[in-house]
């Protein structure tokens, strides 16, 4: 697949994360705090603004990188397309795993096996930071923040 055509496709991804997040998932899942001085959901709907801008950009940077060389010819590879089937049976189960494990058991299986399929890795840093990205989340999310996680 060309750039142009990754760019177009991750942009798009992206923008409706982002509009995913801010319509549907923001006002669904967080739960106004009227103790706090700033809204519960501000981090939420920076974050939503920054994966639609992010995506605006990338689709926009796609389509001029294509109207600049003309249409690409080429469409998924067959392996292109089973990682991204890959990841998003990946994406299905972690989210399923939360509902019925611990975060702590199910986000550093799902951590290490999306490193593993973004090429070779030394084993002492595929289990350190599949390891230790999910506990400090955990540390963060817990201890720092207050919040519980599944």
């Amino acid at each position: 697949m060309s750039e142009a055509n990754q760019q177009i496709i991750g942009g798009a991804l992206a923008l409706a994360m982002g509009l995913a997040l801010w319509f549907w998932l923001i006002p669904t899942w967080v739960e106004p705090d009227p103790d706090l001085r700033l809204p519960v959901s501000l981090v939420p709907q920076v974050i939503a603004i920054g994966f639609g801008l992010c995506g605006v950009t990338a689709l926009a940077n796609g389509v001029l990188a294509q109207q600049a060389k003309g249409p690409a010819a080429d469409g998924f590879e067959p392996a292109e397309f089973r990682g991204f089937v890959a990841m998003i049976a990946m994406l299905l189960a972690a989210t399923v795993g939360f509902q019925f494990l611990h975060f702590l058991v199910v986000a550093p299986v799902f951590v290490a096996a999306s490193m593993w399929m973004y090429g070779p890795l030394k084993p002492i840093s595929l289990g350190l930071t599949s390891v230790m990205g999910p506990l400090v989340i955990w540390f963060l999310g817990t201890d720092v923040l207050g919040r519980v996680l599944p």
